[in-house]
């Protein structure tokens, strides 16, 4: 056996919008005081919120998955044949504008000319949903093409 793993945890995302987030607090000590702290750390917090929609939007689609007890041999299926990274980007930037959004209506700093960082309730409420159905998009597409390989 190797000691390097054929599929390790990819944290590459994790330490990029940790990054953004060092450089963001930086600037908030040297030049823009006025930021809170929780603006500072949007987008790590982002970052960590997707993937925990992710894993839980995840979870529930796999309910759906369809299971034959009856073969001794299985075939290997790969997941990434039938995801779309599309509706799975889409649904970072639907959370990160969720967040900015409830942030702007917390800290009362809303825009008023640009309605998709107003912080109304409305808004808020759309890209939240917004994230959720394009992450069950995104896991539905999965799970379908696999049952359709199992049928």
């Amino acid at each position: 056996m190797s000691s390097k793993q054929e599929n390790p945890i990819q944290v590459m995302g994790f330490w990029m919008f940790g990054f953004l987030s060092v450089v963001l607090a930086v600037l908030k000590l040297t030049v823009a005081g006025y930021w809170s702290w929780w603006r500072v750390m949007l987008p790590l917090l982002a970052f960590l919120g997707h993937n925990a929609v992710y894993l839980l939007a995840g979870l529930l689609c796999f309910c759906w998955l369809k299971h034959e007890e009856d073969e001794d041999e299985e075939e290997p299926t790969t997941v990434e044949k039938h995801s779309k990274e599309g509706y799975n980007i889409a649904a970072l930037l639907f959370f990160f504008l969720f967040l900015d959004n409830l942030l702007r209506r917390v800290e009362g700093q809303g825009w008023k000319g640009f309605w998709p960082c107003s912080g109304r309730f409305e808004v808020v409420v759309l890209f939240g949903m917004l994230s959720l159905v394009a992450q069950f998009v995104y896991w539905s597409r999965i799970v379908s093409g696999l049952n359709q390989e199992h049928a």
